[in-house]
């Protein structure tokens, strides 16, 4: 194979042409932020897309209202209390090397065209999407499950603590004892966790219950089982909108209910105003780049990735757990 200069004519055995590669082609941006943002916690939460550093301030203000009586003269009355929320943050890379000659046999033969010349082989977005992609899951899985304890696990001795972490009855939240869901009472364990809610949460329109999807899937099987739900009734959201949207409203309640990765195998339960969580990442920071070296005879992947989690409140969060 012979490689050219950007510009220059280049003749291969039907033109699988390494030099499309441009020298130092950025995806980042666009690519894994639609990727992230689609991603089942970011879609529901709140999200806040231009922290920079290793820690931000997010703040939150809270009013306490007194009414009086109307008469004349200016009396002030109650307080406002200027809150912060802290996100840390995480600054991650990916490295991949990839050989052109294993390329060229899948890439080669998938995109020929009956001319037999002049191909392309678009293999770089190819496996420059499903690396955003997985790497988005990644970042599912350690918004919920990265701790800063010292251990052996891959979400130990991160920068940043998960939900899992943050929301919990030490830290304010109203627990109840979680039990192992089934067919039979998972509809029962979700309606008792409704009722665990703190009443001042109740009457925001973003109340959410997260779930891993083990306990979503019992859960639906659950309210099949009750003949007293009409399951036409409720809207499931729209399937080609993504997992976030496959949740279900809880039977007579605000609540949706959110099935996520993080959550699978975790026996816990969050309910609470989805809002108060806080994704924050940095969207010049989310790149993905890829670099063929002729020297090396190598393609190159470069990812940097920043984000993290903060959440406002936790009283105003109920689990099981």
């Amino acid at each position: 194979m012979k490689f050219h200069r950007k510009g220059e004519v280049s003749n291969f055995s039907f033109n699988y042409d390494l030099a499309n590669l441009p020298e130092y082609n950025s995806y980042g941006d666009e690519m894994l932020i639609k990727a992230f943002l689609g991603l089942t916690t970011p879609s529901v939460v709140s999200v806040r897309p231009n922290l920079k550093g290793t820690t931000e301030k997010v703040g939150f203000v809270t009013n306490d209202i007194v009414l009086q009586d109307l008469s004349c003269g200016f009396d002030p009355t109650g307080t406002t209390t200027q809150n912060v929320v802290t996100i840390d943050l995480c600054n991650k890379k990916l490295n991949q090397n990839l050989c052109p000659y294993d390329l060229y046999d899948t890439y080669l033969s998938q995109y020929l065209s009956n001319d037999n010349f002049q191909e392309s082989a678009p293999f770089e977005e190819t496996i420059l999407t499903d690396i955003s992609n997985r790497v988005a899951n990644k970042i599912e899985l350690a918004l919920w499950k990265n701790t800063t304890a010292t251990g052996a696990t891959e979400y130990n001795s991160q920068c940043f603590q998960g939900i899992n972490a943050l929301i919990t009855s030490g830290n304010g939240a109203t627990q109840i004892a979680f039990s192992a869901l089934t067919a039979n009472n998972a509809l029962d364990v979700f309606t008792s966790l409704y009722q665990a809610i703190p009443e001042n949460s109740l009457n925001r329109d973003d109340l959410v219950i997260f779930c891993g999807y083990d306990a979503f899937r019992a859960l639906t099987s659950s309210m099949r089982n009750n003949s007293y739900i009409n399951l036409f009734d409720f809207s499931s959201g729209d399937m080609t909108q993504g997992p976030a949207s496959w949740g279900v409203v809880l039977p007579a309640t605000n609540v949706r209910v959110v099935p996520t990765q993080g959550l699978t195998g975790v026996s816990k339960l969050v309910a609470g105003p989805a809002g108060y969580i806080m994704v924050g990442f940095n969207s010049e920071a989310m790149t993905i780049k890829s670099m063929y070296d002729p020297f090396e005879d190598v393609i190159r992947i470069n990812l940097h990735a920043t984000y993290g989690v903060g959440v406002f409140d936790v009283a105003a969060f109920a689990i099981a757990a």
